[in-house]
């Protein structure tokens, strides 16, 4: 599938980037549309800010909406051809936090299309998108 990948700063291209199917818990997305964010253009104009620098290519976007196209076992409350915002946090699921259910304060919180760990998170700036359930927000129905 295609995606936006970012090779270096000035040097940004559009590849073709394999995609898994969904999982236990994964919804699979169409992206419709896609937000550029500042740290994109960070990353485009000069191969990051400050100290959180490009090391590999990388998809960029964390800000996307997508219709759903399928999903797997334990995602309830979605439907198939359904509008929706994709949060870009993942939480990690075992630090203190998480474990109290308090997932927006995570200390290991992984956003897509970010730098700072290594290897890079690969971004959201793709025909085909499989997220968490939990990060599905704003859905509603799509008809026709």
């Amino acid at each position: 599938m295609k995606s936006v990948v970012i090779h270096s700063a000035r040097d940004l291209r559009i590849e073709d980037r394999p995609t898994k199917g969904p999982g236990v818990d994964q919804v699979e997305f169409r992206m419709a549309v896609g937000g550029i964010c500042g740290s994109d253009l960070h990353y485009c104009n000069h191969g990051g800010f400050g100290s959180v620098r490009l090391k590999e290519p990388m998809v960029l976007g964390h800000e996307v909406v997508g219709f759903i196209t399928r999903f797997e076992e334990g995602v309830t409350g979605l439907e198939v051809r359904q509008l929706a915002s994709v949060s870009p946090s993942h939480p990690c699921h075992d630090c203190a936090y998480c474990s109290e259910s308090k997932y927006n304060h995570c200390l290991n919180m992984r956003f897509y299309g970010s730098t700072m760990p290594f290897p890079h998170i690969q971004g959201a700036l793709r025909e085909v998108l499989v997220a968490d359930a939990a990060q599905c927000g704003c859905r509603r129905s799509v008809r026709g």
